[in-house]
């Protein structure tokens, strides 16, 4: 008997649940009307939102609501887009450090260059951001004359805002290079030991061409060229990723949270910087509808089309999360937004949740092969409409193509290591 009682108080090991993974949403022009829903609800599970310093004033009521959920609101100062002839617009040369045409290398040097630290430091105080994405460019080579510059400037950014009682707002690095110099090894431990000690907590990383469509050739070249990111000490999040893919890229380790928009921006295309703008109104693509099962977004039309096209449409792809869809198709198709985020936010969550050293499987499991039984099942209806049916079968095989590629990479490569979530808003301030 005393036995028993002595074994049953024998202190047992208590395992630490692992960090959350990150997740963050870049507001859209029109976005902050859905996000406040959201807010209001309770089911805003993100660790913030980035916001566009174009729309400062349209964007107002959300980031005082983020704020007041203790949540990040990240400013975008759209330097990346503003030093491209394609890019720069007339919003964009309104702005504070806008100079009316696309920027020059120039610009930020000497005192024009400490002129624009200032108004960027200013800008970010006065509006009360918690976390500010340095002024940088895009890079397309480790050579390219805007990587000095754009490390010079984050320092002496990092000094203004300590020298006007803003010293824990903290960077971020936002890292924009080409698809050709990130997968090159040498020209990649080049940017590497540049970036080594820049005063940023965080590297956001967006690669041209990169995104939630790629090929598994180029998702796992990611997951390998992003751990070599992990050296430099600080969380990496994947900027621009998202669907499936981008639920890989966390689950493999190789970046600690993912940002996008609300289905769009989850690709980083630059080919639009590289010509003229065309005068005329802006054109704007509407809300798609996610398919979480299929792993697609479809304009409206396309998803009314699906499940009006085949009777088991409905069984293979309806949501039915309650409390995200509670009239299933009919709430997909009329808060497209909503269910989108809802959606996306529970896969990183319940991710997240799982221990590091399983997630890889548990995101081959429980994720991709559902997706791709399903897909392939898609593929063998008699769809009435022929460019569905084509899109089906080419995400059927790009599918099983991310499956193969990934169930590949974890037997052959495993994590070298993984790369930390960055710090939730609520957990810096507890600590500071």
């Amino acid at each position: 008997m005393v036995d028993n009682i002595s074994y049953l108080l024998r202190p047992r090991a208590v395992r630490t649940p692992p960090e959350p993974l990150g997740l963050y949403v870049r507001a859209g022009r029109n976005d902050h009307k859905e996000l406040l829903n959201l807010l209001s609800t309770g089911d805003f599970r993100c660790f913030g939102v980035v916001m566009d310093a174009l729309y400062i004033d349209r964007h107002k009521e959300l980031r005082e609501h983020i704020l007041e959920h203790r949540l990040d609101a990240i400013l975008d100062p759209k330097t990346q887009a503003s030093a491209t002839v394609g890019g720069y617009t007339e919003k964009v040369g309104e702005l504070p450090w806008g100079l009316n045409r696309p920027h020059r290398v120039s610009e930020f040097t000497g005192i024009a260059g400490r002129e624009r630290i200032t108004q960027f430091g200013d800008f970010a105080i006065e509006y009360g951001f918690t976390q500010f994405m340095a002024p940088t460019h895009l890079l397309q080579d480790e050579n390219d004359s805007w990587l000095v510059r754009d490390i010079e400037n984050t320092e002496r950014i990092r000094e203004h805002l300590d020298r006007n009682g803003a010293g824990t707002i903290p960077l971020i690095y936002s890292l924009a290079v080409s698809y050709h110099t990130f997968r090159n090894s040498a020209k990649r431990r080049a940017l590497i030991a540049s970036l080594r000690g820049i005063p940023a907590s965080s590297i956001w990383l967006k690669v041209d061409q990169f995104g939630s469509s790629s090929t598994p050739t180029a998702a796992r070249k990611f997951i390998d060229a992003a751990t070599d990111l992990h050296e430099l000490g600080m969380p990496v999040i994947g900027d621009h990723v998202g669907g499936l893919l981008g639920l890989g890229l966390l689950a493999f380790g190789a970046v600690g949270a993912i940002a996008h928009g609300i289905t769009l921006q989850e690709r980083f295309d630059t080919s639009q910087w590289k010509k003229e703008r065309q005068p005329g109104k802006a054109w704007s693509m509407p809300t798609r509808v996610y398919v979480r099962e299929l792993d697609l977004l479809l304009k409206p039309d396309e998803a009314r089309l699906l499940f009006e096209s085949a009777i088991r449409a409905h069984s293979l792809f309806e949501c039915r999360d309650g409390h995200c869809c509670p009239r299933g198709v009919q709430d997909m198709l009329e808060n497209p937004a909503r269910h989108f985020l809802y959606r996306r936010m529970h896969d990183v969550a319940e991710l997240g949740r799982t221990p590091e050293s399983l997630r890889s499987q548990t995101f081959l499991e429980q994720y991709l092969r559902p997706t791709t039984d399903r897909a392939l099942a898609a593929a063998n209806i008699n769809w009435s409409n022929d460019a569905l049916a084509k899109k089906v079968r080419n995400q059927r095989k790009r599918l099983d193509a991310l499956r193969i590629a990934f169930s590949h990479h974890r037997e052959a490569n495993p994590p070298r290591s993984y790369a930390s979530a960055p710090l939730r808003r609520a957990v810096r301030d507890e600590r500071s």
